[in-house]
């Protein structure tokens, strides 16, 4: 019976009392760990015809390789066209990509691969698309300016 007294009191002392940090003896925290590598603000601009700009930023400098295609493929090795790998690691990059086909829709996927802390880590991101102007609708930037 005496326990379920003690219990009580506990209880109501973690519902009451208002929770406070924990501080090392010295009054400091120290965490530790590794970020995961994150890939992010993916966008295409400067489509055109047979063109497009992809750019993208990582939180880590790492060396990234863009992937893509006419169709959406949940494993990168089956997209049919796939940019070179830069040189030496970046945290933003941008890749000018040439011979499309008008009027189609493209995806596009980007991995990263950076060594935090001597461990590899890797990063794909998630499916993108845009879509290359037509040859009878005109440029979108022509549409864009008639409309206004």
């Amino acid at each position: 019976m005496r326990w379920k007294f003690v219990s009580w009191v506990i209880l109501l002392a973690c519902l009451i009392l208002p929770a406070v940090p924990v501080l090392a003896g010295n009054g400091s925290v120290t965490v530790t760990g590794t970020v995961p590598l994150a890939i992010y603000d993916v966008s295409a601009s400067h489509v055109g015809f047979h063109n497009a700009t992809i750019s993208w930023k990582t939180n880590s400098a790492a060396i990234s390789q863009l992937f893509y295609d006419t169709e959406f493929h949940s494993n990168l090795d089956d997209y049919r066209y796939s940019t070179r790998e830069p040189a030496k690691p970046v945290s933003e990059d941008k890749v000018r990509l040439n011979k499309l086909l008008s009027s189609t829709t493209y995806h596009y996927r980007i991995k990263a691969v950076a060594i935090v802390d001597g461990t590899e880590c890797i990063a794909v991101s998630d499916d993108y698309i845009f879509t290359t102007d037509s040859w009878f609708a005109g440029p979108s930037w022509l549409w864009k300016w008639w409309r206004q």
